[in-house]
């Protein structure tokens, strides 16, 4: 969190190449600046600026005070701040619209990382956020996008995408649709307990 001239607070993403040594993240970089300065919605987090120095990379976010949609629900479960169902259908209704904006976009574009570490909180609502992922598709009328590196987080990614390399609106439903399980069930999609990896909403399921 950084203070701004103003008074009023940014969020900061700081990627030093140096230490993570991966020429993938350089293309994130770029990638993330592209898809943010290309679309301005309620609720897709607002890219402020950018700026490079030496290795080191910044992206200046605007500040979303509520966290993310993992700690919320972490809170809930803890009994620290209750989450209310009608609040739960607000933030999944939200984050769906930005998701929609990015498919529905010409051309589409398709978020890659879709999960609720990457839904933030704030007065006006949710917003998706971390578009590091993020690709578009190469034509206008293009529906899906073959990737040469396939990612995204265990427990949401879709297998089908994982295998094929191939990201569609289809592949990122199922994501989000991990999302809306973990705010209905208060459970995980995935998660190392242990030395185990375990995938405790696919096992109630």
């Amino acid at each position: 969190r950084a203070e701004l001239p103003d008074g009023s607070y940014a969020a900061i993403k700081v990627i030093d190449l140096a230490l993570l040594g991966d020429n993938i993240l350089v293309a994130g970089f770029e990638d993330e600046i592209k898809i943010l300065s290309k679309f301005r919605h309620p609720n897709l987090v607002v890219l402020m600026g950018w700026a490079k120095e030496g290795s080191r990379r910044f992206l200046l976010y605007e500040f979303l005070a509520g966290g993310d949609l993992t700690g919320r629900l972490q809170k809930s479960k803890d009994g620290r701040m209750p989450f209310l169902w009608h609040e739960r259908l607000s933030v999944g209704r939200d984050a769906a619209t930005g998701l929609a904006h990015l498919h529905n976009a010409t051309p589409r574009c398709f978020h890659r990382d879709i999960k609720s570490g990457n839904i933030l909180l704030g007065p006006s609502g949710a917003k998706m956020a971390d578009f590091g992922l993020s690709v578009a598709a190469k034509t206008k009328a293009g529906a899906a996008v073959d990737c040469e590196y396939p990612s995204g987080t265990p427990g949401y990614a879709c297998p089908v995408y994982m295998r094929s390399g191939k990201v569609t609106e289809g592949s990122e439903v199922h994501s989000f649709g991990m999302v809306l399980l973990e705010m209905l069930l208060n459970l995980m999609p995935a998660g190392l307990i242990g030395d185990q990896v375990k995938f405790p909403i696919h096992e109630v399921v």
